[in-house]
């Protein structure tokens, strides 16, 4: 992938969040240096990743540039970031303002929302990109509730490309609170990073 614009954007957006958080959680780390750590090994990580198109073209482009930004921060001080250091970054970034105010007004179950699954779908079938996504989709938006099957996942890619894999489980319980932020409630019994034969997610209205 290229760092572009969008590359350099999530490490700018959560910079106070998780250097704030880490300092806390981690008081022996030296933020300084351990940020320089993170960022040298963000870009190398970006760089090495294969890309799944543009963000015009691909719905989960964005992703993965976060979960390089995930990777690499565990990857910065593996001897200092523990599983649940690691979960607590990911806990911080998900409560976050800058989190919230991204999803402030998006809805699950909008048109434009749903119609960016069905082409997502469509556009995935054809395998243009080996680390890309691969996904059904289906929706009635009479109850409302969509279906969203994941057979590949993008960010399990990059897990195994950075022998991650175990940090995967951890990253997976972001969907639920970004789906929330947008009047969703997920549902999910299995994950491509638990090591099930896919993620099913299955998305209904927030109570």
């Amino acid at each position: 992938m290229k760092l572009g614009i969008m590359g350099r954007l999530f490490p700018a957006l959560f910079s106070r969040t998780v250097y704030g958080y880490t300092a806390r959680a981690v008081p022996e780390i030296n933020i300084r240096e351990f940020k320089k750590k993170q960022m040298k090994e963000y870009k190398a990580m970006v760089q090495r990743t294969p890309s799944v198109g543009s963000m015009k073209e691909n719905m989960f482009a964005p992703v993965m540039y976060l979960a390089c930004y995930g990777f690499s921060y565990y990857k910065a001080d593996p001897e200092h970031i523990t599983t649940d250091v690691f979960d607590g970054m990911i806990d911080a970034i998900c409560r976050s303002d800058m989190m919230k105010r991204f999803y402030q007004g998006k809805n699950c179950f909008d048109q434009k929302e749903i119609d960016k699954y069905i082409r997502g779908s469509e556009r995935s079938k054809k395998k243009e990109y080996p680390m890309d996504w691969v996904f059904d989709f289906s929706c009635d938006l009479s109850v409302p509730e969509y279906f969203v099957t994941h057979r590949e996942c993008g960010v399990c890619k990059i897990a195994k490309q950075e022998n991650l894999m175990f940090l995967m489980p951890h990253l997976c319980v972001m969907d639920y609170p970004t789906i929330e932020y947008k009047g969703g409630k997920l549902l999910r019994t299995k994950t491509l990073g638990a090591g099930d034969d896919c993620c099913d997610f299955h998305v209904v209205k927030k109570v």
